[in-house]
This record gives structure tokens, C-alpha cells and sequence, in this order.
């Protein structure tokens, strides 16, 4: 993107970066796409449940998993999902997540982030181990027995009116012994092909749905959730999702960058880590050699096996 458009451009896009969503596309001393979608999992929840069950909105793992205990919360646990809320509960002040070569975290942090996932889905309903985040959502909205998501990829499109049955509100995710959990940074970048025979003729499209302007009204109109700062924090689009831009906003600018090493890709794909992670949540069994088994797939993704 450096080749094709202006540097002025770029360091807009960047100064006006949803957290490090920008930067998530440089590599190599280049910019590799645009951010034009920003996205990290957030808190969901019901207003009309929480109200009814005379229930707030957690504020702490504790009570998160008081919640939990009452029947009425769902996660998405597929194994992307799985993996990535590992990597969240792995994000630790002190911690040294992805540090080594031969380890994804210390024992000690990994194995009390595998326990604490599985007793928090021992308490959901075991639907949520077939459910992504849209699943999660759609569930939310057509029944009236799930209340609160803690954590999963935020849509906008669930605070707006009239698009389910039921809306749902958004916004931060628990804090963990008064640290603020730091969520695993998703979105969606536009990019183009090296190979395309119409590279100005792409780069000046690239630059329209990445303009701050059609970012923050057409493309937020349209049911979009943009890459620039702008539209997060205009007024109007905080009026039409409920203000769901400005309550999730903190959770983005904290959220972390995922590993970029060559085999990443395989490490978090649908066959990768966050399968033996999954599994344990799903019946249990001994968290140090799950912890081995995500260990040893780092590594053998490093050399191109995954």
C-alpha cells in the first residue's frame, strides 16, 4: 500500500488507527493492507434479561462466573475462539506470552488460563462448543434464556434497531484481579494483489471505503463496523447501534496483537491449538499436558508442520 498511495494518506489512517489495527497490517518496513474494519471481542448482553432477572452487567471474573452459575451466559468455543480468549487470559501484567521459541507461555500462567476457560464453560450449555461469535449473538437475540456474552468478536450490527428480534448492548470486557483483560485484536484489512492488472484503478478504491468521510456515514449506514477512529467516536453512529462504538472503544484501544511468526496461521487455524484447548474444555483432563500439546504445535509450526 506504501507503493500505490499517497504517504500523507497512510499517516492519517495511522494517527486515526481503532488501536492497533493499522499497525496490524505493517510488516517488513510495509503496509501491507488497510484497516477497514476493527474488531476484538467484547461484552454482550440483554438489557431486558439482566433487568428482569434483577441481574447488572459483571464487572469481574467473579462475577462473571456468578453469572455463569445461573445459567445464563454463552461464549463462542469453537477453536479459534478458544484459542484466542487463551491468548487473552495468557495477556497478563508480567506475562511472557509468545517470548520464547520453545513455549507459548509459562506453565504457570498457561495452566491457570486453561482451568479458569474450563470452569467457565462448564457452566454454559455445551452448544457453544459448535458456536463462532455470529452463532453466539444469533442465539442471544432469538432466545430468552442466555443473557450475557463476556467475550466475543464484536458486530455492531446486534445494537441496531430492528436488525434481530431482540438487541443486545455492548461493551467491556471483566477485569481480572483490577487488570483490565485485554482481548486479541481481529478485524478485517483490504489489500491488494500483486498479480491484479488494475493496481491505480484498485488503490483509488482502497482509498474511498478507508476515507475518513465514507467511513463514519455510508459505511456505518451500511451496516459496516470501520477501521478509522472517526466513526467510533461520531455522534450519530453511537446514537443509531446505542452507543455500542464508544462502550466497546476502550476494549479495541487496550487489545493485543496476535503472533505474526511464520506459521502463525496454521498454529490458530481451525485444525491448530485452539483444538486440544477446545477439547479440554469440553470433558477435562490434566491442563499441564494440553499445555504440552499447544507447546509442542508452536513449535512445529515455526518449522512449516502445521
Amino acid at each position: 500500500m506504501d507503493e500505490v498511495l499517497p504517504a500523507d494518506f497512510l499517516a492519517e489512517q495511522e494517527a486515526n488507527s481503532v488501536g492497533l489495527s493499522h499497525a496490524s497490517y505493517s510488516y517488513g518496513g510495509h503496509q501491507w493492507a488497510l484497516a477497514l474494519d476493527a474488531a476484538t471481542p467484547v461484552a454482550s448482553w440483554r438489557p431486558d434479561l439482566l433487568q428482569e432477572a434483577s441481574e447488572t452487567v459483571p464487572a469481574t471474573w467473579a462475577d462473571l462466573i456468578s453469572l455463569a452459575r445461573k445459567g445464563m451466559v454463552a461464549m463462542p468455543s469453537i477453536p479459534q475462539d478458544t484459542l484466542m480468549n487463551f491468548y487473552m487470559l495468557c495477556a497478563l501484567p508480567g506475562a511472557d506470552l509468545f517470548e520464547s521459541s520453545d513455549v507459548v507461555v509459562s506453565p504457570e500462567i498457561g495452566i491457570t488460563a486453561l482451568e479458569m476457560l474450563r470452569e467457565l464453560a462448564s457452566l454454559q450449555t455445551r452448544e457453544i462448543f459448535d458456536w463462532n461469535p455470529i452463532r453466539v449473538y444469533e442465539a442471544m437475540t432469538a432466545r430468552d434464556d442466555l443473557a450475557y456474552c463476556p467475550f466475543a468478536y464484536g458486530y455492531s450490527n446486534y445494537a441496531r434497531r430492528g436488525f434481530a428480534r431482540r438487541r443486545l448492548e455492548s461493551g467491556d470486557v471483566v477485569a481480572l484481579d483490577d487488570f483490565a483483560l485485554r482481548t486479541t485484536l481481529g478485524g478485517t484489512g483490504l489489500a491488494i494483489s500483486s498479480q491484479s492488472d488494475h493496481i491505480a484503478e484498485a488503490a483509488a478504491f482502497a482509498r474511498f471505503v478507508a476515507d475518513p468521510e465514507y467511513q463514519r456515514t455510508q459505511f456505518v449506514e451500511n451496516g459496516g463496523q470501520p477501521g478509522h477512529r472517526s466513526a467510533w467516536t461520531d455522534e450519530q453512529n453511537n446514537l443509531i447501534t446505542h452507543n455500542y462504538f464508544t462502550q466497546t472503544l476502550p476494549c479495541l484501544d487496550r487489545a493485543h496483537l496476535r503472533p505474526r511468526f511464520p506459521g502463525s496461521l496454521g498454529f490458530q487455524g481451525g485444525d491448530g491449538a485452539g483444538v486440544p484447548i477446545r477439547e479440554y474444555m469440553m470433558e477435562g483432563g490434566d491442563p499441564r499436558r494440553v499445555l504440552e500439546s499447544v507447546d509442542q504445535m508452536y513449535r512445529a509450526s515455526q518449522q512449516g508442520v502445521v
